[in-house]
Formats: C-alpha cells, structure tokens, sequence
C-alpha cells in the first residue's frame, strides 16, 4: 500500500507541489467569485442575508446598477480621475526619470527621498494629507499664506475637493512610475543615441525621436497598472473625504461600498463588484492588446 502511494506520488509530482496553491486560490478567489456572482443575481439586504430568504431576480440588480444616476456619474466621475491622475503621473515620474538618468551631486540621497511615498500604505498616505489640507492648521494653506495666496477649503468644497484626491493620488503613485521608467530608461541600448549624437541631433530630438519610442513599452506597462490601479482605487479616497462633500468624489469603488456597507443591499453590491471587475478586465485586456500590437 505503501509502495503504491509512493509511485503514485512520484507521477504526480508536479500536482503534488501546486495542489497547496491551488487550494488556497480556491479558498480565497474561485469561491468567492462565484458566491459573488450567485449573490449578484437575487435582491438580498441586512434583513435577508443571514435568513437566507435570497429573492431570484436575473438580471435585475444589473439593470438597476447601470440606469442609477449616482452610478453613473461614480462611473464618470472614476474615468475623470483616472485620466488626471494616470496623466500626471506618468509626465512627472517621465520628468523624474530623466533626471535621475544622469549623474549629479546628491543623487543618491536625493533618490531615497523621492521614492517615499511608494512606502507608505494608502489609507497613511489619505491619513497624511487630510492633516497636510486642513483649512484650520494643515501645512498646505501654511504655506500659502507665507507666500500671500489665500487659505482654500481643500476637502469641504466639491471642485477643490476632487483635485485634493488627483493630487494625493498622483504625489503617491509618482515614484512607482519613476522607478519604473527609470529602469526602462537604463536599459535602453546607447546605439542609438551616440549615433543621433554624431549626426548633431539636439536632446529633444534625441528624446522626441529615439527615447519616447524605445520607452514606449514600458510607458504602455505603466499606463496599465496605473489605469488598474486608479478604477479601483478606494483607501486613499475614503481616508480623505469618505465620498464627500455630498458626492464630489464617490468613485465607482466607494459607490460599491457605499451600496452593500451602509445601505446593506449586497445584491446590488455584489452586481456592482461584478461591474467593476468586468470594466477592469476590459481595460487591462485593452492595453495588453496595444502593448503586444506595438511589440510585434
């Protein structure tokens, strides 16, 4: 008996490794997922949920979710803030990466610094800086008034209050882009550019014209994770306002927890949650496409 177990052990070797990984992915992932999407398709509230008195209503949820005008406009309000926040970041951490590129005095104290706020979780970094945007005593309107500019009510007025998330979003995502395109930056080949060089190209033209096209891909990688990133984002957001004023900043992820948490109608939460996976999926499939379309 023994002896069998150990040569069917011996076969099945490989299976025997993974079966550990894949019990914990079904555990944490498959179940869920399905318990997710069987949720989606019934009308189950706080009162319901645990009585099991779960009413069957197909497509429903879905069909409420979409023609919602709070959702909706989380929908459109999250595709703002991606572009702003996916814009910004890449520019500055492309600026970041081009100066870090080249030697200079101080760089390597210099570096650390500038690669902090990807060390900080982000319900810290939304903790940080809704001190930092106080009206009262936050440093930002601190050093407004130093300079002359009057002192703004960064989280209590709708418009000031979406740009507060676009700029804590973009100053924390900033030096994961940098990192990274530094990297694509370092091992670009330097062919190219002794040549372009001996041709008398100036450096925007070398940029334009050798450095933006070798970089592309690793550009496009960063667009995508940071695009993935950005939809779904929520810590940040929830630290910092919680959704507020009113719903100047309810993105799609906070609309979802607002949905199933505070209201405690997980149907149309979890018809929600679906809708958000799909839209991410969509987006990553998109971008994969580009990247392997610009790579072939």
């Amino acid at each position: 008996m023994i002896k069998k177990i150990s040569d069917f052990l011996n076969r099945n070797i490989n299976y025997v490794f993974i079966a550990p990984a894949l019990t914990i992915l079904l555990g944490i992932v498959i179940y869920p997922l399905f318990y997710n999407f069987n949720l989606s398709f019934h009308e189950v509230t706080m009162l319901t949920f645990r009585a099991g008195d779960w009413e069957f209503v197909g497509l429903g949820n879905f069909i409420e979710v979409v023609t919602d005008t709070f959702f909706q406009r989380a929908f459109l309000r999250t595709v703002l803030f991606l572009i702003c926040t996916v814009i910004g970041q890449v520019v500055i951490g492309l600026a970041g990466a081009m100066a870090f590129n080249v030697d200079f005095k101080g760089k390597k104290y210099i570096m650390p610094i500038a690669l902090i706020p990807m060390m900080i979780t982000p319900i810290a970094v939304g903790l940080i800086w809704k001190m930092f945007l106080n009206s009262q005593w936050g440093i930002v309107n601190y050093l407004f008034n130093l300079v002359g500019l009057p002192a703004l009510n960064w989280l209590s007025e709708p418009y000031l209050a979406f740009i507060s998330i676009v700029i804590v979003q973009i100053w924390w995502g900033v030096s994961f882009v940098l990192l990274v395109l530094l990297g694509g930056l370092s091992s670009l080949p330097q062919t190219p550019f002794e040549a372009a060089k001996i041709d008398g190209a100036s450096k925007f033209q070398m940029f334009r014209y050798i450095t933006l096209p070798l970089l592309k891909p690793v550009i496009l990688i960063v667009i995508m994770l940071r695009s993935i990133d950005a939809f779904r984002v929520f810590d940040i957001i929830y630290a910092l306002t919680q959704g507020g004023p009113g719903h100047a900043t309810r993105t799609f992820a906070l609309e979802l927890y607002y949905t199933a948490f505070e209201r405690g109608e997980f149907g149309l939460g979890a018809a929600q949650a679906l809708i958000l996976a799909a839209v991410t999926l969509v987006l990553a499939s998109g971008l994969i496409n580009t990247l392997y379309t610009e790579e072939v």
